[in-house]
C-alpha cells in the first residue's frame, strides 16, 4: 500500500515537474546580435509550454509562463543578460518558483554579415526556505543562435539549445532528479519602432530524465512572445 501510494505521489510530481520544469526558458527570443558596450535592452512577455513524459506517458499543458530580463554590452561583440525564471521545485508544498539567470553572448560572426551566429553560455538558480527546509535547483545551459535580416522590419531567428536541469534538495539527490532538454526554437523579431520590436518564437525539445527515479522522457513545445527595447 504505501509503495502504491509513493508511486501516486511520484506521478503528481512527474507530471508538475513536466510542465514546470525550465529553469530557464528554453526559447530564447533575441537574435544574435550583442549590445553595444554602454548600451542596455530589455524583454518582457509570456508563453507556454505543452509536454508529453514519463512512461506510461503523461501530458501537462501550462499556458503561461511570464518572462523578463535585460542586457547590456561587455565589450566589442559581448553582452551580459539577466533573467527572471521559473525553476522546478516539485514538492507537495511549494509551486513554480522564480529564480534568476545570467548569461553571456558572443557574436561569433562579422557584425555585417547577412547570416549571423552567436553563442550564449548561461547558469540559473532557485532557491527558498519553507517550514524549516531549504528547497534549490540550478540549470547550466548553452545556446547557438542564429539570425538573418529579411528586410530592415524582419528578423529570421533560430536556435538550437541544451539546458541541464538538476534538483539536488529533493529525495534522492540530483541523480534521481535531474532533466535534459534539447531541441530548436524558430521565429522573426518584427520591428514596430527603432527601439521597440515584437519576437514572437516557437520550438520542439526533447526531454530525458527523471523525477524520484521515475522517467521524466518525452517531448515538449514551447511557444512565446516578448517585446524587445533597445535604450
Amino acid at each position: 500500500m504505501l509503495k502504491c501510494v509513493r508511486r501516486g505521489w511520484a506521478v503528481v510530481g512527474l507530471l508538475w515537474f513536466s510542465g514546470s520544469a525550465q529553469a530557464f526558458w528554453l526559447l530564447g527570443f533575441s537574435t544574435a546580435d550583442t549590445t553595444p558596450v554602454g548600451g542596455f535592452s530589455a524583454i518582457a512577455g509570456t508563453g507556454g509550454q505543452y509536454s508529453s513524459v514519463g512512461a506510461p506517458r503523461q501530458s501537462s499543458f501550462t499556458p503561461f509562463l511570464p518572462h523578463a530580463g535585460f542586457r547590456t554590452g561587455l565589450a566589442e561583440d559581448w553582452d551580459i543578460g539577466y533573467r527572471l525564471t521559473q525553476v522546478a521545485l516539485p514538492f507537495s508544498s511549494v509551486g513554480p518558483s522564480l529564480g534568476s539567470e545570467v548569461d553571456v553572448k558572443h557574436l561569433l560572426t562579422d557584425p555585417s554579415s547577412s547570416w549571423k551566429m552567436a553563442l550564449v553560455v548561461g547558469m540559473a538558480y532557485s532557491y527558498l526556505e519553507i517550514s524549516g527546509q531549504s528547497k534549490n535547483a540550478w540549470s547550466p545551459g548553452v545556446d547557438l543562435i542564429a539570425s538573418h535580416a529579411l528586410s530592415d522590419r524582419y528578423t529570421l531567428i533560430t536556435e538550437l539549445r541544451y539546458v541541464y536541469t538538476a534538483i539536488p534538495s529533493a529525495a534522492g539527490g540530483s541523480s534521481a532528479n535531474n532533466l535534459n532538454a534539447t531541441g530548436v526554437d524558430i521565429g522573426t523579431k518584427v520591428a514596430l519602432t527603432p527601439s521597440v520590436a515584437l519576437v514572437p518564437e516557437i520550438g520542439l525539445f526533447d526531454f530525458r530524465g527523471s523525477l524520484m527515479g521515475y522517467s521524466a522522457n518525452g517531448l515538449a513545445f514551447q511557444y512565446g512572445a516578448v517585446l524587445s527595447f533597445r535604450f
